[in-house]
């Protein structure tokens, strides 16, 4: 769990466990608000009101070519937070955060994709985290292999799992729709073992990864677990997120239909059918990051870039 420190740690606290409670993604804000919270723990240790200059200040640190797209929506949305709940704080003008350029997702190795599961499987059990050193290794599996968004990972229902006719339901994904995933094999039998596993200890739970009886884990406990289990890799992939896996499922897969052969003009739509696209467009992007990215990872296919975790 992320800690704060400064002045503005109970703000911090409440606003983010505001959002879990609405249902909103957290996303990056726990991290990017702990940045602020070690910058005025250190700069400005006795300031208890977000000012114009503190907020600026802070948005300016350490960014050379111009302010952080992130510091600034996590400031903005901040600033609000304060206003809603009776503070006098400076929000800062969304017309002063431009639009970012898109970045290119970081591309797994195959050295940083094995060094990273490697360490989910060493991740220890925590009082806070019950069972996290199982979830842990299957969940992020689960993203690279199918592809899923982070909430779709963590909002798997146990029902949405059939094991028999090895198909995931992702109910009301993206902009609120159904749909089918398939699974293979390898990583049916390994959700298959967590089941198994987990119905000893939570049996009757209403969800596949589930917290407490009738709730899921929260989005930036996702998001803590994968840096945690970056640190624990030696700070593999720098600046990925959890989505991070999901985008190196379809480069991934579409390095291998190059590598098939196939003609991706055919393929293309079934990719974007399986990961919930709305256009293809979006599905498209992917490609083109073929040329750039992936040529220097040296991929050939994906078997055995996923070792099994023991169980």
């Amino acid at each position: 769990m992320t800690n704060y420190n400064s002045a503005f740690a109970s703000h911090i606290t409440a606003m983010l466990e505001l959002r879990d409670a609405l249902g909103l993604s957290t996303g990056p804000l726990p991290f990017v608000m702990q940045n602020f919270d070690r910058f005025c723990l250190a700069k400005h240790p006795d300031a208890t009101a977000l000012t114009r200059e503190l907020a600026t200040q802070w948005c300016d640190e350490g960014e050379s070519a111009g302010r952080s797209g992130y510091k600034m929506h996590a400031i903005r949305n901040f600033g609000k937070y304060l206003r809603s709940v009776g503070a006098d704080a400076f929000v800062m003008p969304f017309a002063w955060i431009g639009k970012p350029a898109r970045r290119l997702p970081h591309m797994f190795t195959d050295d940083e994709l094995e060094r990273f599961f490697n360490a989910c499987d060493r991740i220890g059990p925590s009082k806070l985290s019950p069972y996290r050193e199982h979830i842990i290794p299957v969940v992020f599996r689960l993203m690279l292999g199918c592809g899923l968004r982070p909430q779709e990972a963590r909002r798997l229902r146990r029902a949405d799992v059939d094991l028999d006719t090895m198909v995931l339901t992702v109910v009301e994904g993206k902009r609120g729709k159904d749909r089918l995933v398939a699974v293979g094999d390898d990583m049916t039998e390994l959700l298959a073992r967590f089941d198994r596993l987990t119905d000893v200890r939570q049996p009757d739970r209403e969800w596949f990864f589930e917290r407490a009886p009738g709730r899921p884990y929260p989005p930036r406990w996702l998001t803590a677990q994968y840096h945690r289990v970056r640190a624990i890799a030696d700070g593999v992939a720098p600046g990925s997120t959890p989505y991070t896996l999901r985008h190196n499922y379809a480069t991934r897969t579409l390095a291998r239909w190059v590598d098939e052969g196939r003609d991706l003009g055919v393929w293309l739509p079934y990719l974007s059918a399986y990961m919930g696209h709305a256009t293809y467009t979006a599905t498209a992007y992917y490609v083109h990051l073929l040329p750039q990215r992936i040529a220097a990872t040296g991929l050939t296919s994906a078997d055995g870039i996923i070792p099994e975790p023991p169980l």
